[in-house]
């Protein structure tokens, strides 16, 4: 399994991050291929943001809060 990481900061507080992961179970190929489309949607959505990083993720479980 593979998941597209794609994390954000706000452009006006460089430590305000979120971490989004717009899709999962993905070829390793596919999520480098996908991952500038969907950080480039996500940012048309939300102009206050920039993209600080991204990665793929192979065999990572995904944490939970508590």
């Amino acid at each position: 399994m593979t998941a597209l990481v794609l994390v954000f900061c706000l452009q006006g507080l460089p430590d305000n991050c979120t971490e989004q992961r717009p899709i999962e179970n993905l070829s390793l190929q596919a999520c480098l291929v996908r991952g500038q489309y969907y950080a480039s949607e996500w940012l048309a959505e939300h102009p206050k943001w920039r993209l600080a990083r991204w990665r793929c993720e192979q065999n990572v479980p995904r944490q939970h809060r508590a």
